[in-house]
């Protein structure tokens, strides 16, 4: 078991080791994020050419790539290459998300649904990416739209009167009224323009 957190951009820049869809996946996750990312393969998918907020470096890792990153996420087709950069990241004591190993990685991506400032995130602690991806697909239905409004309503009326923290436990077999109810309790009401 972990601790999930939100890792903020001013943490500093990430490096993405692999030019594949998976490093794609991931590079394109943190700079939707805000951080800076540097891409380090031989070979880049076009995804990711010519895109601000990446920095590309066509060639192999070596060693020194890991210095001056906040987060590190091994994503090659490469056992060993994963491999040395996950003991190298963890050396350095950076987090790092090693793709193809579960007992390398000291960080896991969870699956995240964003509406505006409002992130949901579900990790399955690395086990399946995929029944991460469906319980996230689940909870964002039950949710529906408009959330990012009143995240911003929350931000203005938090910034005049400052509140009191609500702590609030969601079962994994919630039904979507459970998760409305609970989400109501921490935000309020649903707008009234917001569809389901």
């Amino acid at each position: 078991m972990g601790l999930m957190l939100e890792l903020l951009p001013s943490l500093g820049p990430a490096l993405v080791v692999g030019g594949g869809a998976v490093a794609a996946r991931k590079a394109e996750s943190l700079a939707a994020a805000g951080f800076a990312v540097t891409v380090v393969s031989p070979s880049i998918v076009k995804v990711l050419t010519g895109r601000p907020g990446f920095t590309l470096r066509r060639r192999a890792f070596v060693p020194a790539d890991v210095a001056g990153h906040a987060v590190v996420f091994a994503c090659t087709g490469d056992r060993e290459v994963n491999r040395l950069v996950g003991q190298l990241a963890r050396e350095a004591g950076v987090p790092v998300v090693v793709a193809d190993s579960q007992d390398e990685s000291t960080a896991f991506s969870p699956a995240v649904h964003r509406d505006g400032d409002l992130q949901v995130a579900v990790s399955t602690h690395g086990a399946s990416p995929a029944v991460a991806a469906q319980v996230r697909d689940q909870i964002a239905a039950s949710l529906g739209d408009g959330w990012a409004e009143r995240v911003e309503a929350a931000r203005a009326a938090r910034a005049e009167k400052p509140r009191r923290p609500v702590k609030v436990l969601i079962p994994f077999d919630a039904t979507p009224e459970q998760i409305e109810a609970a989400v109501v309790q921490i935000l309020g009401p649903r707008p009234a323009k917001a569809k389901r």
